[in-house]
């Protein structure tokens, strides 16, 4: 979309290099766009241009930060109580960004570093909990960013029957519980946290594997 956002009309062939993004990739994410009324194609010379429908993008952000804002007593009080350490992410691009943790205020904490970190959509508890309660076109955008990234993180989302099984457990159980990860040893739950039905932010809480299983 920021790509898009710098011309008035951009070719496929701009995009490429604006991105360094495959042109296939490109090619679906551009279709995507397009089905979710974001992009529109005007020829095959012009290329692309986006439609008024990304001025909605906007709306979200203040509002997302009134949610971060808004959780940290929350979360504090539930780190006093229980000890169990607590973080709040948002979305970035194509990742959670962790936004605020209690870390510092729990003894259970084994992340050293958390704020800032960006965390895989696929894998995390919280990027887990996020897709599944996301728009359908917010997760169909998602969806075709990590197909398209590389990374091994990602890769689950080659996978579409494991993509809709994961989101129908999810939003089943109303929680994610974090996939395998080498050499970790906390495990991690998470809710999203929803304005009309939609996940804006996700809260995580990170416990020893040791100490306590998911069931607890």
């Amino acid at each position: 979309v920021e790509a898009l956002n710098r011309r008035a009309y951009t070719t496929l062939a701009d995009l490429h290099d604006d991105t360094q993004l495959p042109k296939s990739t490109l090619v679906r994410l551009l279709d995507t766009l397009i089905s979710a009324g974001y992009a529109r194609r005007i020829s095959r010379s012009a290329g692309y241009c986006l439609t008024d429908r990304v001025t909605l993008l906007s709306a979200g952000f203040q509002s997302v930060d009134r949610i971060v804002e808004a959780s940290r007593p929350h979360l504090r009080a539930v780190t006093a109580d229980h000890k169990w350490p607590l973080a709040i992410a948002t979305l970035d691009t194509d990742a959670m960004l962790a936004r605020y943790s209690t870390l510092s205020h729990s003894p259970f904490a084994l992340d050293k570093i958390y704020i800032g970190r960006r965390i895989p959509l696929l894998v995390s508890a919280m990027g887990r909990a996020y897709f599944a309660f996301a728009s359908d076109e917010t997760r169909a955008l998602l969806l075709a960013t990590l197909q398209g990234s590389g990374r091994e993180a990602d890769r689950p989302a080659l996978d579409e029957t494991y993509i809709a099984r994961l989101v129908e457990t999810v939003r089943k159980d109303g929680y994610a519980v974090s996939g395998p990860v080498l050499d970790d040893r906390a495990f991690g739950i998470a809710v999203p946290v929803l304005k009309d039905g939609e996940a804006h932010a996700a809260i995580t809480m990170r416990f020893i594997r040791s100490a306590m299983t998911p069931a607890d």
